[in-house]
């Protein structure tokens, strides 16, 4: 269906708002697929083909398709009980992570979503009708724009790698102070810091004392807006404050890790499943925590 095929705009160029604006430099070129259009999917039996396809409007077309089985196959809506079908069309998700919301890309792929909602309605409407249906829009998630695109603007934006930290020199003077010559931040799973507990506990350290000193520390690096121990989350003796409510809603006692990071707004980490992207969500900021939800359809006014 798609192979040696490629994502071609769907309408003239100039008729885009981002039609003199398709090669970025803030975007990615994961694998080849490419940072101009057409954007070719390549064979079939391509490493990166099944990749593609989720980077651009095909992934939409091919849930789509999916659904319009399910509807049929599982009898949706043909009888007196209550029928609940979800669907997430995810392509929206990848095209802003490696595009960025403001790209000849996203713009496109917006347009195309339009369509395919449109012909995933006219496909209830005719084998169920829409009279009985409860449409529900929503989304997982907000995003924020690309910094190269907020900078060309006189925003102030930029990545922070989590990467670097355990080599900061505030935290390898920390180290030393504690007696550990070795690796003390083990990784970094937004939003949390993992420390070395191991060798911690074999140091005979306190443990809420050593995540202090690091989130003290790393709340120096530009970028990041607050740095929260676990501690400070399990005992909740923290100010009232909007990035502490954030923090405490996002904490869980069995899984969270040593310390929660809160990044700056127009901050962001750049790393999305071992991928670079021009951008990434998971702030606390109203541009990615805030998500409208739609209801229309049956008995609403």
């Amino acid at each position: 269906m798609f192979g040696g095929k490629s994502w071609n705009l769907l309408n003239k160029q100039s008729t885009y708002m981002y039609g003199d604006e398709d090669d970025n430099e803030w975007e990615m070129d994961v694998a080849g697929f490419g940072k101009t259009f057409p954007h070719s999917y390549g064979s079939a039996k391509g490493k990166y083909f099944n990749s593609f396809l989720i980077y651009s409007p095909a992934g939409d077309d091919l849930t789509l398709s999916f659904a319009k089985e399910l509807i049929k196959g599982e009898e949706i809506g043909k009888d007196d009980t209550t029928d609940f079908l979800a669907i997430s069309f995810s392509s929206t998700d990848y095209v802003g992570h490696l595009f960025s919301p403001s790209s000849l890309e996203a713009e496109d792929n917006m347009l195309r979503l339009d369509r395919t909602l449109a012909d995933l309605f006219a496909y209830v409407d005719k084998y169920v009708g829409l009279e009985n249906t409860l449409i529900i829009l929503s989304a997982d998630h907000g995003g924020p724009e690309a910094a190269g695109f907020l900078n060309k603007h006189g925003i102030d934006s930029d990545y922070v790698s989590p990467n670097k930290w355990d080599k900061e020199p505030s935290i390898e003077k920390l180290k030393k102070e504690f007696g550990i010559g070795q690796e003390l931040i083990l990784d970094f799973f937004p939003p949390y810091v993992y420390l070395n507990q191991k060798v911690i506990a074999e140091k005979g350290l306190d443990l809420a004392v050593v995540q202090k000193a690091i989130a003290n520390e790393l709340m120096t690096i530009k970028g990041i807006a607050t740095a929260i121990t676990s501690s400070e989350l399990q005992n909740n003796h923290l100010p009232d404050t909007y990035l502490n409510r954030k923090a405490i809603r996002n904490f869980n006692s069995k899984r969270s890790g040593d310390i929660l990071i809160l990044l700056s707004p127009q901050y962001y980490f750049n790393d999305f499943d071992g991928e670079i992207v021009a951008t990434n969500h998971g702030g606390p900021w109203e541009y990615d925590s805030y998500v409208p939800v739609i209801f229309a359809g049956w008995k609403m006014k």
